[in-house]
């Protein structure tokens, strides 16, 4: 079971050196260059799955060496700071490198150097008040601290896993957090729609038009989807439907502009697995291109998707960005 590490960052220096290390990508050099070749294909490694390389380190201190002594690969991290937890990450691996922590840090006379390092993947943005989670977690933590095992066990058996209390409770609920319960928000939007609006007979061709209008807005920039309909040959990327009528194109990252058009930041998906992608329902692991499906569809008939292997054009140029993907599933906390 991952353990959950609480770094507390009040002091305005600590929150100086987020900036450096987790708000902000370090810079490889100084990473590369202030560790043995002997831990290179380790740093290569964590620059991948890290998307960069992303730290925190801790001063070297009895307490702080037994704490971070007991912290391993998959832990999770939780930055907080002003009354909430702001930054959340997963381990990817610790080293004590006094010379790496001043090249990344800078030197303040030895008593709060971070010899102490750790890194972690790219950490999620979060606004979550410490009172949100107070049934779980003390509000307010001053050092550097390990939630107890009881704690944890209490997770586990509440949750099942200490990675989905991390979905359900940080990333599914926090304000401002990489994905809000959209699925809640859509239906919220729809009920307030309803109590406005009266069946009217003689608006029934105004709504034909309305209905043709919203269709073909979702299937997306015409061009973009004639393109992926060719790549994929007509057929759901994750299911293999093949009804025209009922595919549509599925922007891995939202529409910015004309360069999100090309096929790489494209699917082409059933419809309701549309709908399913952009609510970070469902999302893609590169690492084999099967998919996977949130909590709350294992218990429905989308249950069988988990696993799926994906279908991707046959030219490279068009398969979709593994970039984009994992981007898109770090935002739905799959």
């Amino acid at each position: 079971m991952p353990s959950i590490f609480i770094a507390p960052a009040d002091h305005p220096r600590e929150r100086s050196d987020l900036d450096r290390s987790l708000i902000n990508a370090i810079d490889r050099k100084k990473v590369i260059t202030n560790f043995s070749d002997a831990s290179y294909p380790e740093l290569i490694e964590i620059e991948r799955r890290g998307k960069g390389f992303y730290a925190w380190g801790l001063p070297n201190s009895p307490e702080n060496v037994e704490r971070w002594f007991h912290m391993g690969v998959g832990d999770c991290l939780l930055v907080s700071y002003k009354g909430a937890y702001h930054h959340y990450a997963k381990v990817l691996g610790r080293y004590d490198n006094a010379r790496a922590a001043e090249a990344i840090w800078g030197h303040d006379g030895g008593e709060r150097n971070r010899e102490l390092l750790f890194f972690v993947t790219e950490p999620i943005p979060l606004s979550l008040p410490y009172g949100e989670v107070k049934d779980y977690f003390e509000e307010g933590y001053t050092e550097f601290t390990q939630i107890p095992e009881d704690v944890l066990d209490r997770i586990e058996s509440d949750f099942g896993t200490v990675d989905r209390f991390v979905r359900r409770r940080f990333l599914n609920t926090g304000a401002g957090g990489p994905i809000l319960d959209m699925s809640g928000i859509i239906q919220l939007s729809e009920r307030d729609q309803a109590k406005l609006q009266t069946f009217d007979p003689n608006s029934s061709k105004d709504a034909r038009s309305r209905i043709v209008d919203s269709i073909i807005r979702r299937r997306g920039y015409p061009e973009f989807r004639r393109r992926l309909l060719a790549a994929y040959e007509f057929k759901c990327a994750m299911t293999g439907c093949d009804a025209p009528d009922a595919l549509e194109a599925a922007y891995i990252i939202p529409y910015k502009g004309k360069h999100t058009h090309h096929p790489s930041n494209g699917l082409l998906l059933r419809a309701d697995l549309h709908t399913l992608f952009d609510l970070g329902k469902i999302a893609i692991d590169t690492r084999s291109m099967t998919l996977i499906i949130s909590d709350d569809l294992l218990d429905t008939s989308y249950r069988i998707l988990s696993g799926r292997p994906m279908r991707y054009p046959a030219e490279p140029e068009q398969r979709p960005s593994t970039d984009a993907l994992d981007l898109h599933r770090r935002l739905a906390g799959l």
